[in-house]
C-alpha cells in the first residue's frame, strides 16, 4: 500500500503501523551491550543531551530529575536521536504505554526501555499519537512474557489502526490539540504554583523575612534573632524548636490482596491509592470498603515509603496502600507549614540519603520523628496556613480540571473518527 494511495483516499482505511513509519528504533539498535557500556555514561548533572525515560512522561517532568549524556555519547547513539513530535512506546514493564515527545531546549536521546516511532511526512503525527493513545489497551495486550511483559518491533509493525484521509486527520488533530493545550496550560500553572509555594516558604522560614508588624521583612530590617543550638543557626526570638515527632502522627498504609482489586467502580468499593496514581490515572484501582483500610483525603500530607522515598503527595482521596504513609498533623494551623517543611530541598535530600543508607531504600517514622524544626508563633503559622492552603487548593482544582479535559478528549476521539461529531 503506497503512502499516496493511503492518504489520497476519501475513506477510512485499516492500515498496519509499519506501513506509515519512517523510523522504528530503540537504544539497543546502536550496538552490543559491550559497545554501549564502553561509549555511553549516564550523568546526573546537566550536559549536552537529555536521555528521555518513561518516568519523565509518567510524571510530566522534563525539567527536574533528568539523566544526561555528553556529546560523544549522543553522537554514538545516532540511531536513537529523538525529535519533537516523535512517538515513544514502552517496550517492557508497562509495555504498550504511548507518549508524544514535547519540544525541549536540549538534544534528546532515547532511553533504554522505549521504542521510537517516527511517522512518515504524509500523515499527521499528532493524530497518529492520539489513535495509538486511544488504543493503548490493545497495545498492552500484545505484551508477552511470564516475569516481565514485553512487546517487539514486529508487534508494533503489525499493529492495525483506523486511518482517515489526511485532511480529516488534520481536522481531528486540531480539535484535540485545543484540549491538550488547556491540559498543558494547567501543568504549567501548577509548576508555577509549586515554585511560588517553595519561594514563600524560603522567605518565611529559611530567610525569616516574613513581614513584621511594620510591614517590613523581619530579619533584613533588624528583627531580633537568637542562636539555636539544636538547629545550629539563628532563628527569630519568639520561635521555639521542637521535634517533628511532637507535632505529627505517622500512619502507614495497608495492602489488601490483589485478588480483591477491581478496575471499574461499583457499590461497596473505594478508590485504592498507590504512588503512581499521583502522576497518572492509567491504573485506577478499587478495593472493598473495610475497617482495615487506611483513608486519606485530598489535603492530607502523604509521603512515599518506597520507590521515590520521601516524596510528598496530596490531592487524592481513598484508601492508601502500604507504599504510602499519612503525616497526620496534630495542630491544623501547622498543616501547610509541615507540608512545605517536608517538601523543602534540605529535608528531601536528608530523607533520600537516610533511605539509601538502609538495606532496602525505604522510609519509616524513625527517619521523620527525630527531625528538629523551628516553630513560629501561632499568628504567623495561621497567616502562612491561609496563603499556602489557597495555593494547594488551586493546584488540586487544576488537577481535577485536567482529569475532566483528558476524559473529554478520550471521549471525543471515537466520535470524531466515526464522524458523529464533525471536526472543524
Amino acid at each position: 500500500m503506497s503512502d499516496n494511495k493511503t492518504c489520497s483516499t476519501k475513506k477510512n482505511q485499516i492500515v498496519k503501523l509499519g506501513d506509515i513509519l519512517e523510523v522504528l528504533t530503540d537504544y539497543h539498535s546502536n550496538g552490543s551491550y559491550k559497545t554501549l557500556k564502553e561509549n555511553v555514561t549516564l550523568l546526573e548533572q546537566p550536559n549536552f543531551a537529555i536521555m528521555i525515560r518513561t518516568t519523565n512522561f509518567e510524571k510530566n517532568d522534563f525539567r527536574k530529575n533528568l539523566i544526561y549524556i555528553n556529546q560523544q555519547a549522543y553522537n554514538f547513539l545516532s540511531k536513537s536521536k529523538v525529535l519533537h513530535q516523535d512517538i515513544l512506546i514502552n517496550k517492557i514493564a508497562n509495555a504498550g504505554a504511548v507518549y508524544f515527545m514535547p519540544r525541549l531546549d536540549k538534544p534528546v536521546s532515547l532511553g533504554m526501555n522505549l521504542f521510537l516511532l517516527r511517522i512518515k511526512k504524509n500523515y499527521n503525527k499528532y493524530f497518529i499519537f492520539c489513535i495509538l493513545k486511544y488504543n493503548e489497551k490493545r497495545l498492552r495486550l500484545m505484551a508477552k512474557g511470564t516475569t516481565t511483559k514485553t512487546i517487539t518491533k514486529d508487534d508494533i509493525k503489525m499493529f492495525q489502526i483506523l486511518l482517515p484521509p489526511l485532511e480529516t486527520q488534520q481536522k481531528i488533530a486540531r480539535t484535540l490539540s485545543v484540549l491538550d493545550q488547556k491540559i498543558e496550560n494547567n501543568h504549567k500553572i501548577n509548576e508555577l504554583l509549586h515554585k511560588i509555594l517553595e519561594l514563600l516558604y524560603e522567605q518565611y522560614f529559611i530567610r525569616f523575612d516574613f513581614l513584621d508588624e511594620n510591614n517590613k521583612p523581619y530579619q533584613t530590617s533588624g528583627g531580633k534573632m537568637k542562636f539555636s543550638k539544636e538547629l545550629n543557626r539563628l532563628i527569630p526570638n519568639d520561635f521555639e524548636v521542637k521535634t517533628l515527632g511532637e507535632l505529627i502522627t505517622w500512619i502507614s498504609g495497608s495492602q489488601p490482596p490483589k485478588s480483591c482489586h477491581i478496575y471499574e467502580h461499583k457499590e461497596g468499593y473505594i478508590r485504592f491509592i498507590q504512588n503512581r496514581d499521583y502522576s497518572s490515572n492509567d491504573y485506577i484501582t478499587y478495593i472493598p470498603i473495610s475497617k482495615n483500610n487506611k483513608i486519606c483525603y485530598q489535603y492530607d500530607i502523604m509521603i512515599d515509603k518506597y520507590g521515590e522515598a520521601g516524596a510528598v503527595r496530596f490531592g487524592l482521596q481513598g484508601a492508601y496502600n502500604v507504599a504510602l504513609s499519612k503525616i497526620s498533623v496534630l495542630n491544623q494551623s501547622m498543616q501547610e507549614y509541615i507540608r512545605s517543611y517536608l517538601n523543602s530541598k534540605p529535608i528531601k535530600k536528608y530523607l533520600s540519603n537516610a533511605c539509601m543508607a538502609s538495606t532496602r531504600s525505604s522510609l519509616n517514622e524513625n527517619h521523620i520523628y527525630s527531625l528538629m524544626l523551628p516553630i513560629p508563633p501561632i499568628n504567623l503559622l495561621q497567616k502562612y496556613e491561609k496563603i499556602a492552603k489557597n495555593i494547594i487548593t488551586a493546584i488540586i482544582n487544576n488537577n481535577q480540571s485536567t482529569q475532566t479535559l483528558t476524559a473529554l478528549r478520550d471521549f471525543l476521539l471515537p466520535l470524531l473518527l466515526k464522524q458523529q461529531v464533525k471536526p472543524k
